[in-house]
């Protein structure tokens, strides 16, 4: 079975500081089938890499969301 890696790179307005990035990083990185995941106050990016088999896109957002940090359209 071939894993299926998808990158993305989201557009969070409210991340504002190291704390914020910190959150997101353990948030999203706890689900299964996130390969990796980074966090920039400056840009105000989460760049993910995930394996769709696992995981989808709106269930990152959802995280995101809850966690309070609510993706831009």
């Amino acid at each position: 079975m071939s894993v299926q890696v998808e990158h993305v790179t989201l557009i969070a307005p409210d991340i504002s500081c190291g704390h914020c990035v910190a959150t997101i990083q353990g948030a999203v990185s706890a689900l299964a089938g996130v390969q990796s995941v980074e966090a920039n106050a400056d840009t105000k990016q989460v760049v993910v890499d995930f394996d769709r088999s696992q995981v989808s896109l709106p269930q990152i957002k959802a995280v995101l969301d809850e966690a309070g940090f609510p993706v831009a359209q």
